[in-house]
């Protein structure tokens, strides 16, 4: 895209007509700034004000993005519509997925495993954790941390709650629901710290 016109105004004081619109190019002490629909820029010589006067895109709503900026964040967005559906719940948990993995966050469904009780319907399991998240929050009054995981048996992307193993609620939950209340006894709870250690 090339500069339509420079005009002198004054000793240091440009106008620049491009396909932007016009700008105002000043030197001001050492620099030189380039102002006008919205952009403030300054540089160290006139050459640069003006190259970057002839980069600004004809389309841009601020009228001062430039051509590479353009790229970049086309490039960007097209590379996030690529990327897999687990990287992506991935990256949406952050550091919370990283502390799951490393066994310092569980899920309810991470006890029931280390208790045996994994075969425990779906239903029942949800309704383990709603046990589970009432003892957190009235212990707490406060919401549980949650993290992005693929659902067992539909392979759907769920919001789950996570605790540390030690957090009691997790007992709580199992002691107060009437299909995991079997499990809640001292040699599974002496079973699960010790896993988690």
């Amino acid at each position: 895209m090339k500069l339509i016109k420079i005009v002198k105004r004054t000793a240091g004081h440009y106008t620049a007509t491009t396909p932007t619109g016009t700008y105002a190019i000043d030197r001001i002490g050492r620099t030189w700034h380039l102002t006008g629909h919205r952009v403030a820029l300054a540089f160290r010589t006139m050459r640069a004000a003006v190259a970057a006067a002839q980069t600004l895109r004809p389309t841009s709503p601020v009228g001062g993005m430039t051509r590479r900026l353009t790229k970049l964040i086309t490039r960007t967005h097209a590379a996030a519509q690529t990327v897999s559906k687990a990287l992506a719940y991935r990256a949406r948990s952050g550091a919370i997925a990283a502390l799951v993995e490393a066994g310092r966050l569980v899920r309810t469904g991470d006890i029931l495993d280390r208790l045996g009780a994994s075969d425990l319907k779906d239903g029942y399991q949800s309704h383990y954790g709603k046990h589970v998240v009432k003892a957190y929050r009235a212990a707490t009054s406060a919401e549980p941390v949650k993290v992005w995981v693929q659902h067992r048996t539909t392979g759907k992307y769920v919001h789950v709650n996570v605790y540390s193993p030690f957090d009691m609620a997790l007992y709580i939950g199992l002691a107060t629901y009437k299909r995991t209340a079997h499990l809640a006894r001292p040699a599974f709870y002496q079973a699960a710290y010790t896993e988690a250690a």
